[in-house]
């Protein structure tokens, strides 16, 4: 069973083989979709500059030009409900080596995300499975392009497909083919396919968590018009969501030099900020963030030695044990409402 990410890892391996060995060999991809073979159009158009032997299957967009004949590569063109529309093969066949994958979809939710689309089968390097599925998909190649008939028949005749293979498997280190070329090349690409399905995670667990917050806000404004009790939820969700050690919510101007603190969420242990009176004036950071109308981090306030420098903020940080700290201006059509 391969995932997506590791059958585009295993492809681009051994289409790297194509591109770094000089030995003209036949190339047939099967993408099922063109829209899959377009993602990798560039790639193919560099291997038919090695081998004029490439062919391309794909059941095509609707008034798409991939029917056309290309003078690069042979692209066929397939029937919807033809079963090559649920499979994803890579055959190369040259005369040093030899290498196939051979896969078929199996079904998913159409929920599910494109890098979870999962299949079924096998990659090898042996050459009488390889030369076994050249055969086939020529035969479908010929039977959807007739006009290829004469360059199929030449195919048979070039890479010996007429002949019965010995019984023995012909590995890429036996044949002359450095296996590092592989090797290296299936290791970058599945560390680079990690890193885009760990960022994709990411991003899904960065939503989620967007939609918990505004649901959960969303529901307490439901429950009850009262502003400070909606504003006070809100506190709370913030502080659980960024899983801060404490969250702060007061009203303020620009021309204020204080502000009193009336919305707190604080972690357990910790001494409660609530009615206490905030200075704004001496503060640097919620001057920028004023000024700038924009979000100021600090990720540590250590690594800040200009706060450090102000003795007001200095004692501000110490007292209530700051470590990072974020502040976020509230505007209402352009007028300053308060600071998160």
């Amino acid at each position: 069973m391969y995932f997506k990410s590791s059958l585009t890892a295993l492809s681009h391996a051994m289409e790297d083989l194509v591109l770094a060995v000089d030995d003209s060999p036949l190339v047939i991809a099967n993408f099922q979709h063109e829209k899959f073979y377009r993602q990798e159009v560039h790639r193919y158009q560099r291997i038919a500059q090695r081998t004029n032997q490439v062919y391309v299957l794909a059941v095509p967009e609707s008034e798409s030009g991939f029917a056309v004949v290309e003078q690069s590569l042979e692209t066929i063109p397939l029937h919807p409900n033809d079963g090559l529309a649920q499979e994803w093969h890579l055959v190369i066949l040259a005369h040093k080596y030899t290498a196939c994958l051979i896969c078929r979809e199996q079904l998913t939710p159409a929920t599910s995300m494109e890098q979870a689309r999962r299949f079924e089968g096998f990659w090898s390097f042996d050459s009488r499975v390889t030369i076994h599925a050249a055969r086939l998909l020529l035969g479908r190649i010929a039977s959807y392009r007739p006009e290829l008939a004469p360059k199929v028949e030449q195919v048979w005749q070039r890479y010996g497909l007429t002949t019965e293979v010995p019984e023995q498997t012909l590995l890429l280190s036996s044949a002359g083919i450095d296996i590092s070329i592989f090797a290296q090349r299936l290791v970058t690409y599945l560390q680079a396919s990690q890193y885009k399905l760990l960022k994709a995670y990411r991003v899904l667990s960065t939503k989620e968590r967007k939609e918990r917050l505004i649901n959960a806000i969303t529901a307490t404004i439901r429950r009850s018009l009262n502003p400070q009790d909606v504003l006070a939820a809100t506190v709370k969700e913030l502080g659980n969501t960024f899983n801060s050690c404490r969250c702060l919510l007061y009203r303020c101007s620009p021309s204020d030099q204080q502000a009193k603190i009336e919305y707190e969420s604080v972690a357990t242990g910790l001494p409660s900020l609530t009615g206490q009176m905030w200075s704004l004036a001496d503060n640097p950071l919620i001057q920028v963030a004023l000024a700038q109308e924009r979000a100021i981090a600090i990720a540590d306030v250590t690594e800040a030695p200009n706060l450090h420098n102000n003795p007001a903020i200095r004692t501000t940080i110490q007292r209530w044990q700051i470590r990072s700290w974020l502040l976020v201006p509230i505007h209402y059509q352009g007028t300053l409402l308060g600071m998160l």
